[in-house]
Formats: structure tokens, sequence, C-alpha cells
């Protein structure tokens, strides 16, 4: 059960380093990434509008100059007519038929053709509709506007008049031997949108034509029929530009311009299959590119978080292994010690038990009562549980166990190394060790056993240091806001300032060949970095070294 319970804390540990290193190389790589992606995304969001709007622009100016020059010519066809000197009034029924061809040939869009005389009665009529000949249009509105008009001419806006049908009429004016008359011509709305959808690049937008009041004079069968009320009605001002429009909880944009020709307004759509815009595509593969991108860099992230995981693993199980070794050559050292300290309650073992074999043997006569034979039994008692205690640290100190972190009160830690691993060899040395302890010192979340593997490689390397002369180790320990610091300071040899860059170095020692490892420092560099602390050192030749240990109270 507890290699299954090892098995899963061990799963959970790699699976928790694994997401964190995800995490953090998500947050390096392709967070960066996908914000300049949004950015470029944005901003190219803003490039397409612009462009979309310019050609929208650009289509509506277009088509609006095309229709202009259309009725211009359509204007300038009349006026040729009118103003032919060879104009007879009223004019024949042939004379008439033979106009209507003439303008006709021109443009299809022509449907008939009417010669009014001074009254506004139509005197010459060609086209389908002959019932109109002799209909006085005197009160309509097309002709009282004509006849105010100083330009001469009239467009009017899309109506269905006498013959009940929706056209729009072109008039032009003129005084003919002392005689105000009127020609004019119908034009057919059909024949002007088939015209202006002809036209190249007009197959990716809608077009129609509104009058001021915002009704449809040309317009397709999808967007709406001709008279009918438009839901978009272009401002006056400016005469072109693009807008939008809500429609049914729908935005839509669109492209206007106003006619120079008539009080018209030329509206833009983009057509159902171009909704998007006409650059979409573009922006369709920026996105699918950008997604790809993202989408390889996220498995690359992958692939290198678990080479990442798995050479962290193995950095800690090194790191796991020199620790342990570390802690086999502290023992090594620390052997002379514990087996005098082992020697010492095994002598009265052995005293107790042989004194309890004289007193028991008959030759000697002696009487023994139950309360003697208790007080050797309890010494004996103490000295067994003594050794188990000695053996217990020490097993507990060599033993290769994981992390443990909890609160702990870094005084006891010290006097458990002073007093536990060292007194031995502290007693039989000249080395008087000064504890300068303050009183309310916080406890710290930290390791037993990395923390005591600390203190002891550093006090070992102090004793050292001084060597069999006779010395001072010093414990200090203070604390301020974040931090508790302990200083272990000898009055050692000291060392160089080129020893001193070197000291954390694995392997290196200055101790001589057989009596030093060079991990002890390494190690407990190793070790104090994990907890979130860091060990500041100041050395002078011939005069010792401090090591300080800064460790976080949170």
């Amino acid at each position: 059960m507890d290699n299954k319970n090892t098995i899963i804390i061990a799963e959970k540990k790699h699976q928790e380093l694994l997401k964190r290193t995800i995490i953090r190389l998500f947050l390096t790589y392709l967070a960066p990434f996908i914000l300049l992606t949004i950015y470029f995304h944005i901003q190219s969001g803003k490039l397409l509008k612009e462009s979309r709007q310019t050609h929208l622009k650009s289509i509506a100016e277009q088509q609006a100059n095309t229709l202009d020059l259309f009725l211009r010519e359509r204007v300038v066809n009349l006026s040729n007519l009118i103003d032919n000197p060879k104009l007879e009034v009223p004019p024949s029924p042939d004379i008439m038929r033979e106009y209507l061809n003439d303008l006709m040939r021109n443009s299809n869009a022509f449907v008939d053709i009417g010669f009014f005389d001074p009254s506004g009665v139509q005197v010459g009529y060609a086209g389908p509709f002959p019932s109109l000949e002799r209909r006085d249009y005197s009160s309509e509105t097309w002709y009282v506007n004509l006849h105010k008009n100083p330009d001469n001419f009239i467009i009017t806006d899309i109506y269905l008049g006498f013959r009940k049908q929706p056209h729009f009429t072109i008039g032009v004016s003129r005084i003919i031997e002392g005689q105000y008359v009127v020609l004019r011509a119908t034009l057919d709305p059909k024949k002007i949108y088939e015209y202006i959808t002809s036209r190249e690049g007009t197959s990716e937008v809608s077009t129609s034509i509104v009058n001021k009041e915002g009704y449809y004079q040309v317009v397709t069968q999808h967007v709406g029929t001709l008279l009918e009320e438009s839901s978009i009605i272009p401002p006056s001002i400016p005469r072109l530009g693009v807008e939008q429009v809500k429609i049914n909880q729908t935005q839509y944009e669109y492209g206007y311009s106003w006619l120079r020709m008539a009080d018209w307004a030329l509206i833009i759509q983009w057509a159902d299959s171009e909704r998007s815009g006409l650059f979409a595509g573009t922006d369709l593969t920026f996105t699918l590119v950008s997604f790809g991108i993202m989408l390889v860099i996220l498995l690359i992230i992958i692939s290198r978080a678990k080479q990442m995981v798995h050479m962290k693993e193995e950095s800690i199980q090194t790191k796991s292994q020199l620790e342990h070794a570390a802690r086999l050559a502290s023992v090594g050292e620390l052997a002379a010690g514990v087996a005098h300290e082992i020697n010492n309650p095994l002598a009265v073992i052995s005293e107790a038990s042989g004194l309890m074999k004289d007193m028991m043997d008959p030759r000697f006569g002696m009487e023994i009562t139950n309360d003697e034979l208790r007080e050797h039994l309890d010494e004996i008692h103490d000295a067994v549980f003594r050794c188990r205690d000695i053996t217990r640290k020490l097993l507990g100190f060599v033993r290769q166990t994981d992390i443990i972190l909890s609160h702990h009160d870094v005084h006891k830690l010290i006097n458990d190394v002073l007093d536990g691993f060292l007194t031995r060899q502290l007693a039989s040395s000249n080395i008087e060790i000064i504890r300068n302890f303050e009183t309310d010192l916080p406890q710290i979340v930290t390791d037993t056993l990395q923390l005591e593997q600390v203190f002891l490689n550093i006090t070992n390397n102090g004793i050292d240091a001084i060597g069999d002369k006779s010395g001072k180790i010093t414990v200090t320990t203070t604390r301020d806001d974040n931090n508790v610091y302990i200083a272990i300071s000898d009055t050692g040899k000291g060392m160089s300032r080129e020893n001193i860059n070197k000291i954390f170095d694995p392997f290196f020692t200055t101790k001589e060949v057989g009596k030093g490892t060079g991990l002890g420092l390494s190690v407990s560099y190793g070790i104090i970095k994990s907890l979130g602390g860091e060990i500041l050192v100041d050395s002078k030749l011939k005069k010792g070294s401090t090591f300080t240990i800064v460790l976080p109270i949170k």
C-alpha cells in the first residue's frame, strides 16, 4: 500500500510540474504571439473595414457618375431633336415616329415621345400608348415644374401617370416661333437598372436608387419594389459617403452618392455572397495561418515541457543523491564521535549486567533485593534507550526521504545539531560554542533534515578551519520583517577571495585529500535556494569566516 501511495504521489508531482511548465512556456512564448495576433487581427480588421468602405464609396461614385452621364446624354438626345431647325410645330406623326426611332437607337430605355403645345396638350405622340395623344398635361406636376425651371429641362421621379405604369420623364422646353413648346420622353426604370448593373464590377454589390423622400426609383426585386419606401435614406450632406443602418436588429453598411442630374441617391450594398466584404478571403487566410502557427507552437510547448520536466526530475534526483552523499560524508566524519557516544551506554550496560551476575553468584554469598535489582535494570534500560536515540537520530539523518515542509523553531534545530551530532567532536576539541539567539525569533516553514544538514555542514567546515588550535564558533540569530538570519562564524584560517568565489562549486574543497568531498557547501547552497533563501559569505585570511543563512519567514 505504501509503494502504491508513493507511486500516486510521484505521479501527482509529475503532473503538477508538467502543468506549471506548460503554463510558464505558454505565457513566455504563445501568449505574446496570441496578443500580437489579436492586435494585428484588430488592425487588419480596421484596414479591411476602411478598404471595404473606400471600395463601396468608389463603386457608388462610379455608378452615380455613369448614371449622371446617361441622363445627361438622354437630355442632349431630346435637346438635339427640339433644336432641329426642320422641326415642324406641331410635328407630324411620321416625324414623331422618326424621332422615337432615333431615341431608341441611342438607348433602349426610351419608351415613347410626346410634343406639347403652349396650352400643355400633347399634340404629337409616338409610342405604345396612343390614347395619350391630345391629353392635357398642363396641370401635371412635372409640366408645371419644367415651366418654372430656368435650365429648360426636367428629370422626374418615378410615377404612374395616365398609363398607370412606373416610368419617369425627361422633358425639355423651348420658345419656337414665339410659342412655348415642350418635347418629352419617358424611360423604363428596368432598362435603367439593367444599364447600371451591366457595368464592370457591379456583380459584388446590389444597387438601388431612391429619391429625396426615400422611395425607390430603381431597385432589384430581392431588395424592394418600385415606389416602395426604402429602409435606407442617405443623408443629404455629404453627397458621397458610407453609412451604417440597423434594420431588424441587423447592422447593414452601404455606400451612397447623390446624383447631379436628378434629386436621386444611388445606394450600394454588398450582395449576399459578399456580405463579409470584398477582402474577406484575405482575413480568413490570416486567421487560418495564425491558428496553424499557434497550434504548432502549442505542440512544441507541450513537447518541450515534457523534456524540461524529465530534465528537472533528473536534476532533482541528482540533487537528492548529492545531498544524500554529502549526508553520508558528514556521518563518516561523525563516526568516531557517534561510536564513542554509543560506547558509553554500552559500558554502563556491561557494568550493570556484570554486577547483577556477581550478586546472583552463590559463591559470593551476596543477598540481592528486588529494589537493588530494579535499580540496575533501570540503568540498563536507560542505557539501551540512549543507544536507541543515538542510532535513530543517525539513521534519520542518513535516510533519503522526501522534503516535508512544516513550521519549525530554528533554535531547536541548531541545538539538535550542536548538542546531538557534534557533542563528542566539540567536547574533545578546544572550540567554544557561543549562542547569540534572538528571543522572539518566529518559527519558519522548512524541512528539518535539510536545514539540519546545512547547519551541520557549515559548522563542520568551521571546526575543520579552526583545526587543533583553540577557537570559537558563534551562532547568531536575528530577524527583520521578512527574513530570519542565522550567522555561523568561526575563528579559523579564513579564505582568499579567489576561493570564496568557488566554495559553492561541487567537489571544490581546500581540505587535504581524504578529509573532504567538496559537496557540503554546494549541497547546502542548493538546499537553501530550494527553501527560498540564500547564503552570504564573508571571510578574511587568518581571521575566520562567517556564513549567513537568510530564510524567509513566510
